[in-house]
C-alpha cells in the first residue's frame, strides 16, 4: 500500500512540474515579441533604423521614432536606450532638448554619412515625445520624463501655429508648410489623436487641447468621400487638395485610418471617424485589399494596396464590426514578416503597429496612455 501511495506521490509531482513548465513556457511566449525581434534583427543596427528600400540606405526619424514604440511595447529596455541614444546623437547633434531630430540622414554623394535634410518632421516628433513619457511612466525613469516634457514644449514652439477660427495647427515641419497668403500644406496623418490627447493629459496646457480639436476638425473635414488625403491644403480655414500631389490618398494617408481604429472605444470621437471612414472600410472589402491609391474627392480607387495595408487597416475592419474581412486581413498582413531583405521597412513598421493591436500586444487608453499587455511579471 505504501509502495503505491509512493508512487502516486511521485506521478502527482510530476504532473506539478510539467504544469509549472508549461506555465513558464506561455509566459515566455506572452512576453515575447518574436516579429519585433525580426524587425531589430533585419532592419536595426546598434540603434539605427535602417531603410534599405532606398540606395542611399537611409533613416528617417520617423522610423527611429517608431521604434523607441515597439521597443517600449516589447518591454526592450536595451533597445529603447540603444534607439534614443543614436537618434539624440545623430539627428539632434548630441542634444534632444535642444534641437529637433533632422528628419533624414544617410549617405551623401560624397560616400560619407550624415544629416540629408535638417528640417524636423512633426509626426515623428511627436511619437519620439509620447514614446519617452510613456517610458517614463512605465519605467519609473524620470529622465525619459524630462526629456518628454522638453520635447513637448519645443513641438508646440515650432512645429505649430495658430489661426482664426480653427486654434493650433500642428504643421508637418517648422519650414516648408507655409505657403504665404494664409495658405498652408497640411498632413492628416500626422495627426493621431491618442498621441495629442495624452500631451494634454501629462502637460494640460490650452494649446494642447486647441491642436486636439483643430486635428479631429482636419481629419473630418479632408475626407469628404470617406477617404483621406495624404496631403491637403488649408487656407482661409477650408481644407482642399493639395496643389502638388493633388487628392491623392496612399502611402500617408493609410496611417489615418490605423491611428482612428486604434483610439480607445470611449473616446467621442471615435465612432465619428469610424463611420466617416466606412467607404474605405467597404473598399477593402470589395478589393479583398486595402486600394494602395484613392481619389479622395471623386472617391475611385483601383489597385490593391500590399500587405502593410492589410494590417493597417486591422484596428478601423475590428471596430467596423467586420470579422470575417479582418481575419482575411490579417492573414494577408502577416506575410510581411517573411521577407529577411531591410527593403521593407515601411510595410514591416505598418505590420508592428496593426498585428501587434490585433493580437493585443497593446492598447491606448481613454486618454492616449499607453496600456502594453506585458505585466511586472514579464520583467
Amino acid at each position: 500500500m505504501r509502495k503505491w501511495i509512493a508512487i502516486l506521490t511521485m506521478m502527482l509531482s510530476l504532473q506539478v512540474l510539467s504544469s509549472q513548465v508549461l506555465a513558464s513556457q506561455e509566459l515566455a511566449n506572452s512576453c515575447d515579441w518574436p516579429q519585433w525581434e525580426h524587425f531589430k534583427s533585419v532592419y536595426m543596427k546598434q540603434g539605427r533604423v535602417i531603410d534599405g528600400s532606398d540606395a542611399r540606405l537611409i533613416t528617417t526619424s520617423e522610423g527611429q521614432s517608431y521604434a523607441l514604440f515597439f521597443a517600449l511595447v516589447a518591454n526592450d529596455k536595451q533597445a529603447f536606450s540603444d534607439v534614443l541614444d543614436w537618434t539624440q546623437t545623430h539627428l539632434s547633434g548630441g542634444d534632444l532638448t535642444a534641437r529637433l531630430p533632422a528628419w533624414l540622414w544617410g549617405r551623401k554623394p560624397d560616400g560619407q554619412f550624415g544629416v540629408l535634410d535638417a528640417n524636423p518632421a512633426s509626426d515623428s516628433d511627436l511619437w519620439i515625445a509620447y514614446s519617452l513619457a510613456e517610458a517614463g511612466r512605465i519605467w519609473d525613469n524620470y529622465y525619459y520624463q524630462s526629456l518628454a516634457y522638453l520635447l513637448a514644449s519645443r513641438i508646440l514652439r515650432e512645429e505649430t501655429i495658430t489661426l482664426d477660427g480653427i486654434g493650433m495647427v500642428l504643421l508637418p515641419a517648422p519650414e516648408g508648410f507655409a505657403q504665404g497668403n494664409g495658405e498652408f500644406r497640411i498632413n492628416p496623418s500626422y495627426q493621431p489623436l491618442q498621441l495629442v490627447a495624452r500631451m494634454h493629459s501629462l502637460y494640460p496646457q490650452p494649446e494642447w487641447a486647441s491642436l486636439y480639436q483643430s486635428s479631429t476638425a482636419m481629419l473630418m473635414k479632408t475626407m469628404p468621400a470617406g477617404f483621406s488625403p495624404d496631403w491637403a491644403r488649408l487656407k482661409g480655414g477650408q481644407y482642399s487638395a493639395d496643389a502638388e500631389t493633388g487628392p491623392v490618398g496612399s502611402y500617408n494617408a493609410i496611417r489615418t485610418y490605423l491611428w482612428a481604429g486604434m483610439l480607445d472605444d470611449s473616446v467621442e470621437e471615435k465612432a465619428r471617424l469610424v463611420k466617416a471612414m466606412q467607404p474605405m472600410v467597404k473598399a477593402t472589402i470589395e478589393l479583398q485589399a486595402p486600394p494602395r491609391e484613392v481619389n479622395t474627392v471623386e472617391g475611385t480607387y483601383s489597385q490593391s494596396g500590399s500587405a502593410g495595408f492589410s494590417a493597417a487597416m486591422l484596428p478601423l475592419l475590428a471596430a467596423s464590426g467586420q470579422q470575417a474581412v479582418l481575419a482575411s486581413q490579417a492573414d494577408r498582413a502577416s506575410a510581411v514578416f517573411n521577407h529577411d531583405r531591410y527593403d521593407h521597412y515601411y510595410d514591416n513598421v505598418l505590420a508592428l503597429f496593426g498585428l501587434g493591436w490585433h493580437n493585443e500586444r497593446y492598447r491606448f487608453g481613454p486618454k492616449g496612455e499607453l496600456l502594453p499587455s506585458w505585466s511586472n511579471q514579464c520583467q
